[in-house]
């Protein structure tokens, strides 16, 4: 095997120099690369978090904007209701005003009248008092003219009771000469017939006209003869021993 020469152990020098000088520079290159590639991860590490950064940030602010707008929106809705609300108890309370005014007038307007209605009753009672007295007071005139004749048995009088009475002042009462009886009507006391063994009904007397000179000899002819007899006014007195008491009619006080 020949020897190698100078010039092949230079150039084989340079080929291995040239091989450890590639072999070098690959693992520098791939080294740089290793570093180029894990710069370019931790740039994009750094870009997607600086995004979802300004992501949450815009998000953030959008949140913030629509509550602002929500709490915005809410605020004049409570406004506007309570505004409405206000209103309405406003006008409810004007209404009840009005409405207590017009009660209060016609309260007032039936006081007035029920005032009015008093006053229009107690001088319709005072007139009805004075119209009563009067009535009574006519009716009493009226009755001064009457006579009541007891113990006359029932039937004794016949068919007419006013010749009865006329024949009995004139025959059996000698009346003063001169003296007119003038005898309206004459009458059975108006109720109904009484039993045999019962007291018999009065006989009523009604004169034409009130002459206490005629009338005064008829009552002691009477009271001679032994006639029970009243003058029926519209009231009688009578005197008990606990005290005097009126009487509307004469029955009620015997």
């Amino acid at each position: 095997m020949p020897k190698p020469n100078k010039t092949d152990k230079k150039l084989q020098k340079h080929t291995e120099i040239a091989e450890e000088t590639g072999a070098a520079r690959t693992e520098k290159l791939a080294n740089q690369d290793g570093e180029a590639n894990t710069t370019t991860q931790h740039d994009t590490l750094s870009q997607s978090i600086a995004f979802f950064a300004g992501e949450l940030q815009e998000f953030k602010k959008d949140i913030k904007r629509d509550f602002g707008e929500l709490r915005h929106e809410v605020k004049n809705t409570m406004k506007e209701d309570l505004k409405l609300f206000r209103e309405e108890m406003l006008q409810e309370l004007h209404n009840q005003r009005e409405e207590m005014t017009k009660a209060q007038t016609r309260i007032a307007d039936l006081e007035t009248a029920c005032l009015e209605m008093t006053d229009t009753l107690i001088i319709a009672m005072k007139r009805n008092q004075e119209m009563h007295d009067k009535i009574v007071d006519l009716e009493s005139r009226g009755r001064r003219n009457n006579l009541r004749i007891y113990g006359i048995p029932e039937e004794k009088e016949g068919k007419s009771v006013l010749d009865f009475v006329s024949d009995l002042f004139k025959t059996h009462i000698k009346l003063p000469e001169g003296v007119q009886l003038q005898i309206q009507r004459a009458h059975r006391a108006l109720i109904p017939q009484p039993a045999l063994t019962a007291a018999p009904r009065s006989i009523i007397v009604a004169f034409l006209q009130f002459q206490r000179k005629a009338y005064g000899p008829i009552k002691a002819a009477l009271k001679s003869k032994g006639i029970r007899f009243n003058t029926p006014y519209t009231k009688m007195r009578v005197f008990w021993e606990n005290g005097t008491r009126g009487y509307e009619i004469r029955d009620n006080g015997m």
